[in-house]
């Protein structure tokens, strides 16, 4: 009877081992443990990334840290210059990044891409008192843009058509500081960046020139051959968007709601 006993047992302790291993494969991120994961930023881009009383701040750093919360990832943040984002997914140093990354088709090559959270444009600044008041304008003047960034590229191609000069500067803050100094005439940035700036007062001597120039979007970048990291920040992503968080959170850093 002992051994009958015993059988039984065995025969329920496996069948509960089987249900528990049936229940973590189909949860979360392939499991019930939570997977921490290293994302990169750059913290000098208001309001999208941001440091505030020590701790990282900003839309893009809150879209991360509530797609991880509901698919159950740890975020680590690694703080660095822009342009050394793209490459340390490549190198997987980093699993992810956020900063503001405009998707391009050069960058896919190299990395992947959620879909789109946010849609951007570049713009061209200059001092109110500027004398360009067109692109025509820019023949002999100097431009300034971010080492890396899609406003570099955009700068450069003005040079091209219309004469300028380009100078390539490493980050964000010094652009506006530049034009303000009169070391150069007018820079290339994204328009929530230079509408944050201008609307916050930090950069009130200056103005957008004309209509954007481009339009952008943002995404969430992940290293290559991480399927089911994308495949959960895509998930994610749409989540956010369905249940209303997104809108809470664009309205929270940009004043609006979403169009």
């Amino acid at each position: 009877m002992k051994k009958v006993g015993s059988i039984i047992f065995v025969f329920l302790l496996a069948i509960g081992l089987t249900a528990c291993g049936q229940t973590s494969e189909k949860s979360g991120n392939g499991g019930t443990k939570e997977r921490t994961v290293m994302f990169a930023t750059e913290p000098a881009i208001a309001p999208f990334s941001f440091k505030e009383n020590g701790q990282l701040k900003g839309f893009d750093i809150e879209i991360v840290q509530e797609i991880a919360k509901e698919k159950h990832y740890k975020v680590k943040w690694r703080e660095m210059k822009f342009d050394g984002l793209i490459t340390s997914l490549q190198s997987k140093q980093v699993d992810g990044g956020v900063a503001a990354i405009t998707i391009r088709d050069d960058r896919k090559k190299v990395i992947d891409f959620t879909e789109p959270y946010y849609q951007s444009g570049l713009v061209l600044v200059t001092k109110k008192e500027s004398a360009i008041k067109s692109l025509k304008d820019l023949k002999g003047k100097m431009i300034v843009a971010k080492q890396g960034s899609s406003g570099l590229e955009k700068a450069n191609e003005l040079k091209a058509k219309y004469g300028a000069n380009v100078k390539i500067l490493e980050d964000e803050p010094t652009l506006y500081m530049d034009v303000e100094k009169g070391r150069a005439d007018a820079l290339v940035n994204d328009l929530p960046f230079v509408m944050s700036k201008i609307h916050s007062g930090t950069a009130s001597q200056l103005k957008i020139v004309g209509k954007k120039l481009t339009t952008e979007d943002y995404g969430i970048a992940i290293a290559k051959d991480e399927p089911q990291l994308l495949k959960d920040f895509n998930d994610g992503l749409a989540e956010l968007k369905k249940n209303g968080k997104y809108d809470q959170l664009y309205e929270k850093y940009f004043g609006t709601k979403p169009k």
